[in-house]
């Protein structure tokens, strides 16, 4: 018989690995602005490492991107590969 642990494991469908609740950084790009959410909500494939966050977590972040107000901004420095000899 499997414990309760053991029946509430889920599992990446990706790959089948098992995922575990964690928070991350999460990136949205919206209208050419890199919006940074930090302390998300999320579970990662112990495997893969494919993220997998809540559509009610989504409709947060949707929410502050349109009406919210930042914690704070930080400059983002941009690499362009396309510019640099990849020799």
């Amino acid at each position: 018989m499997k414990t309760k642990a053991e029946r509430k494991v889920q599992l990446c469908a990706i790959c089948g690995g098992a995922l575990k609740k964690t928070t991350i950084t999460h990136e949205e790009k919206r209208a050419g602005k890199l919006c940074l959410f930090q302390h998300v909500p999320a579970r990662v494939c112990q495997t893969c490492g494919e993220v997998w966050i809540d559509e009610r977590t989504l409709q947060v972040i949707d929410r502050l991107i349109k009406k919210g107000e930042p914690a704070r901004t930080v400059e983002t420095p941009v690499y362009d590969l396309g510019l640099v000899d990849a020799r």
